[in-house]
């Protein structure tokens, strides 16, 4: 594990909310909090709230390294999206002229917004949500989790080059993967308050999610961990009567408890266009991630709100292998070598799509296995082109790759298994991995 390389950014919808104005209030009691443990918030601001939040933003900014995105502007049609934004941004830009960047925030994206933004300079979009469909309008499955290039052609594409895509709120990949409904399994501290997963005196699930994401530091050179809480659901007054004061003050113990706890870690604490900023430098296209997750012995509680939709199944889970490139999203669960889910990115044109594929067969025509040496030849039975990757799981530790044939990249992830990545291309294809201990060679 090497916690320095989490990224850990807290975010917070500080913009008006329609004929109800802005939840200074609500902006307060989250500012205080985040600030008592040395974390920036970065608010996601508009022209109204920027008038009212401009001298707190800045004075916070000097004192705890504070930032700001913006919240875009509503419109009809082309004409006026690219007005209003531009109209929008010039007032982001001269009330806080020390941004290293412009980032903008909406969960409702399409082609023509990641265009526009390209045009203005915009260098992030936040507000993609993995495995999300349904709730709150927002229906984003397909796209990657964490931070990635977003396509002006397709928008839950990754092979864009300029604008960083950054998730709403981190998920639980395990569990919203395996119950198909990620709104429950996340940071959001409203929803898995109102599921039960946590309360105002128990944040163990929590603790258990971000110890995924810790863990998985050992396989990625950044894990990125955003977590989100709307100024609004903060405030208990008249004109903000979303959340009763008992759920706002339990909402508030459980952000206290879980600041307390990564704290205790070495991790980065930066706010959000700074983390873009840092993506940008480090790649210009998206860049590979690597996540073993496990499931929770934490269940959701029986309530309506868990009953919605439904339901919610219930495991126990397997433990998941979860990656993605520019050019597909792969999960395999433990024991497995073919993926239990494929998504293939490449030449996808309909955002409605989840750009799932049916997954070829794979057989093992050898498998060879003593104290010093593994030996695998798999076979793939495609008539397809595709991207495409294979995990054999085993315990490797002491092992290393010797070789394998005909793949892009060959990697050991965390002594759990070993990963292969490669694609297809149209007829029947051979992969032979060779494992040694590397005691052999000492």
């Amino acid at each position: 594990m090497k916690p320095e390389r989490l990224v850990y950014t807290f975010v917070s919808y500080a913009a008006s909310f329609g004929d109800r104005g802005v939840a200074v209030e609500g902006v307060r009691r989250i500012a205080e909090l985040a600030h008592r443990h040395g974390i920036p918030v970065t608010w996601i601001v508009d022209g109204t709230s920027i008038g009212l939040l401009k001298s707190s933003i800045c004075e916070w900014h000097e004192r705890y390294g504070d930032s700001a995105i913006l919240a875009c502007p509503a419109y009809k049609d082309e004409a006026e999206l690219r007005s209003r934004l531009a109209d929008e941004t010039a007032l982001l830009k001269q009330a806080f002229p020390w941004l290293p960047g412009r980032v903008l925030a909406t969960g409702f994206i399409e082609n023509r917004l990641i265009a526009a933004m390209e045009e203005l300079d915009f260098i992030g979009l936040w507000g993609y949500c993995w495995q999300q469909s349904w709730w709150d309008g927002i229906s984003h499955r397909g796209v990657p989790w964490g931070f990635w290039y977003a396509d002006k052609d397709g928008y839950k594409l990754p092979s864009g080059r300029r604008i960083v895509a950054a998730e709403w709120t981190a998920r639980d990949l395990n569990l919203a993967l395996h119950t198909d409904d990620a709104v429950y399994y996340s940071t959001d501290p409203n929803d898995v308050l109102r599921a039960g997963l946590c309360t105002g005196d128990d944040i163990d699930y929590w603790k258990k999610l971000f110890g995924d994401y810790l863990r998985n530091t050992e396989s990625n050179d950044c894990v990125f961990f955003v977590q989100q809480q709307e100024a609004h659901e903060m405030e208990a007054s008249q004109r903000f009567a979303f959340c009763t004061e008992a759920d706002i003050e339990a909402s508030e113990r459980m952000l206290d408890l879980f600041f307390s706890h990564i704290s205790a870690y070495p991790i980065a604490r930066m706010s959000l266009p700074e983390a873009i900023c840092m993506y940008r430098d480090r790649h210009s296209f998206t860049a590979p991630s690597y996540m073993l997750a496990d499931d929770s012995d934490i269940r959701p509680a029986l309530n309506a709100y868990t009953m919605l939709r439904g339901g919610i199944p219930q495991g126990p889970w397997p433990r998941t292998f979860l990656y993605y490139d520019a050019e597909c999203q792969l999960a395999f669960i433990k024991g497995k070598s073919s993926p239990h889910l494929l998504r293939n990115y490449i030449g996808k044109t309909d955002m409605n799509e989840e750009f799932k594929e049916p997954v070829p067969e794979v057989f093992v025509r050898r498998f060879v296995r003593d104290a010093r040496t593994i030996e695998i030849e798999y076979t793939i039975e495609s008539d397809r082109v595709m991207p495409f990757g294979l995990a054999y799981w085993d315990d490797l530790a002491g092992y290393e790759i010797a070789s394998c044939e005909e793949v892009s990249e060959a990697v050991v992830v965390q002594e759990q298994l070993a990963f292969m990545r490669f694609g297809l291309k149209g007829e029947p294809k051979t992969i032979k991995l060779v494992l040694k201990s590397k005691a052999q060679g000492e």
